[in-house]
C-alpha cells in the first residue's frame, strides 16, 4: 500500500499566507462598512431628536433649554447617543467658558447625550447663530439654522475650549442636526467664524 500524502509545510505555510493577505484586504473594507453603518445610525437618532424638538416647539412655542428635555418625546433614550462615542454619552461635563452645558453628557439624563446643543455653544450665541435663551430666537439662518451636532464620526474626545481654539489636525465630518429637522454633513475643519449653510453637504 502506498502510503498518504500530507500537506508539506511550504504548502501550508502557503495557504497560511494566502488567508493572511485576504483578511488584510478585507479587514479595512469590514470597517468602512461599520463606520458607515454606525453614521446611518446616527443620522436617524438625529432626526428622531429633531422631531422631538418639533414637538417640544409646539406644545411650548420655543426651543427647550437643553437638549434632552424632549427625552419625553422619544420611546428611547439611547437615541441621545451617538454608536461612535467612546464613552456613549456618559461625559463629566460643566459650564466652561459660558457653553451652558453645550454638552450635557449625564449631567441631566443618567444613559447620556452624545450631541451637543448648539444654542448653549458661547460662540453660537457671540456669532449671532441664537441669542442668548432660552428663548433663543429664530436662528440666523431660519429653519438652516444649526441646531444640534455630532463630533463623534471626527473625534475621540469632548474638548469645551474647541469653542475658542480653532482645531488643529482636524479631519472628518461633523452631522449637523437643523432647525428644520434635517440632517447635513460640514467639514470638522471648518471654523465656526466661516461656517454658513452653504458649506453644507
Amino acid at each position: 500500500m502506498k502510503g498518504q500524502r500530507g500537506f508539506s509545510v511550504g504548502e501550508c505555510l502557503s495557504v497560511v499566507a494566502i488567508i493572511a493577505l485576504l483578511a488584510a484586504l478585507m479587514f479595512p473594507a469590514v470597517g468602512l462598512a461599520r463606520r458607515a453603518a454606525q453614521r446611518t445610525v446616527c443620522i436617524s437618532q438625529l432626526r428622531q431628536v429633531g422631531l422631538a424638538i418639533r414637538l417640544y416647539r409646539e406644545d411650548y412655542q420655543e426651543l427647550p433649554p437643553y437638549l434632552s428635555a424632549v427625552r419625553i418625546y422619544v420611546s428611547d433614550p439611547r437615541v441621545f447617543v451617538c454608536p461612535t462615542d467612546p464613552l456613549e454619552g456618559k461625559h463629566a461635563v460643566q459650564d466652561t467658558l459660558g457653553d451652558s452645558l453645550r454638552l450635557e453628557g449625564n449631567f441631566y439624563l443618567p444613559t447620556g447625550v452624545s450631541y451637543t446643543y448648539v444654542p448653549n455653544w458661547g460662540i453660537a450665541r457671540m456669532l449671532g447663530w441664537w441669542q442668548p435663551g432660552p428663548p433663543y430666537g429664530e436662528g440666523k439662518w431660519g429653519e438652516l439654522t444649526p441646531l444640534s451636532e455630532c463630533h463623534w464620526h471626527w473625534a475621540r474626545y469632548f474638548n469645551p475650549r474647541w469653542q475658542t481654539d480653532r482645531i488643529t489636525g482636524a479631519r472628518g465630518w461633523v452631522l449637523v442636526l437643523t432647525l428644520s429637522g434635517a440632517v447635513r454633513r460640514v467639514r470638522a475643519e471648518l471654523p465656526p467664524e466661516a461656517f454658513s449653510p452653504e458649506h453644507y453637504y
